[in-house]
C-alpha cells in the first residue's frame, strides 16, 4: 500500500513540474482551426527555423506585422475563446467599429474589454475568466456591459492617433519573461491592427499602456 501511494505521488509530481518547466503544455487548444490572429507565413517560420539549424546567430528577422507565431497564436486564442469573444480579424469587409484590449498574466484571472459601436450605440463589454493567463484557461467569473457615449469612444481614438497606433509594430523586439500580455485590437471598417506588449505600463510602453487603461477607466466610470 504504501509503495502504490508513493508511486501516485511520484506521478502527481512528475506531471506538475513538467508543466512547471514548460508552461507551452497548457496552451493547446480545445478547439481547432480558432486562430484568433493571422498566422505567421510557412515561408517566415521556415527561414528562421533554417537559421537556427544551421546556428546562423543571431536569427532576429522582424516579425511580420499582425500576425503571430503558432505557439503565440494558440495562447492567446485559447484565453479569448475562454471568454467567448468573436474573431475580429477576418472582418474588415464589415463596416465595423470595434477595440478591445484583452489582458493575460501569467498568474492572474484573464480579461478583456471590448467597445463596439452598433446601430449609432456604443457598447462597452468585459469579461473575466477563472483560468491564469500564462497556463489553462477558465470558465467566464464575469460579463458586464455598459453604454458608452460617442465622447468616450473619441478620446479612445484621439489616444489612438496621438501615440501613430496603426503605425506602432506589433511585435516587441524585446523579450520579457512573465508579467502580462497587454494586446490592443483595432477594428474600424477596413482597417485591422493589433500591438501585443509585455507590462507596458512597467518597461519601454507607457503611452501604450495609456490607450489600454483608458478603455479600463471608460468602463469603470
Amino acid at each position: 500500500m504504501k509503495n502504490k501511494l508513493n508511486y501516485i505521488i511520484f506521478i502527481i509530481i512528475l506531471f506538475t513540474g513538467c508543466k512547471m518547466i514548460s508552461p507551452e503544455l497548457g496552451y493547446k487548444m480545445k478547439v481547432k482551426n480558432k486562430y484568433y490572429f493571422p498566422l505567421q507565413s510557412d515561408e517566415y517560420t521556415k527561414k528562421v527555423s533554417d537559421c537556427i539549424e544551421l546556428k546562423q546567430f543571431p536569427c532576429n528577422e522582424d516579425e511580420p506585422q499582425d500576425t503571430l507565431s503558432k505557439f503565440q497564436n494558440e495562447w492567446y486564442s485559447k484565453h479569448l475563446y475562454s471568454l467567448t469573444e468573436p474573431i475580429l480579424y477576418n472582418r474588415t469587409n464589415e463596416n465595423l467599429q470595434i477595440l478591445r484590449y484583452t489582458n493575460l498574466g501569467t498568474w492572474s484571472h484573464p480579461y478583456s474589454y471590448r467597445i463596439e459601436i452598433k446601430d449609432s450605440i456604443g457598447i462597452i463589454i468585459y469579461k473575466e475568466t477563472n483560468g491564469q493567463g500564462g497556463y489553462e484557461a477558465g470558465s467566464i467569473i464575469k460579463n458586464k456591459k455598459k453604454k458608452i457615449s460617442f465622447e468616450e469612444w473619441n478620446l479612445l481614438t484621439q489616444k489612438m492617433d496621438e501615440i501613430n497606433f496603426w503605425n506602432i509594430p506589433t511585435h516587441d523586439p524585446n523579450l520579457i519573461l512573465d508579467g502580462e500580455e497587454w494586446i490592443f485590437e483595432a477594428l474600424i471598417n477596413d482597417q485591422y491592427h493589433f500591438v501585443t506588449r509585455n507590462s507596458p505600463d512597467v518597461y519601454d510602453g507607457k503611452k501604450y499602456a495609456e490607450l489600454c487603461l483608458l478603455m479600463e477607466n471608460i468602463f469603470k466610470k
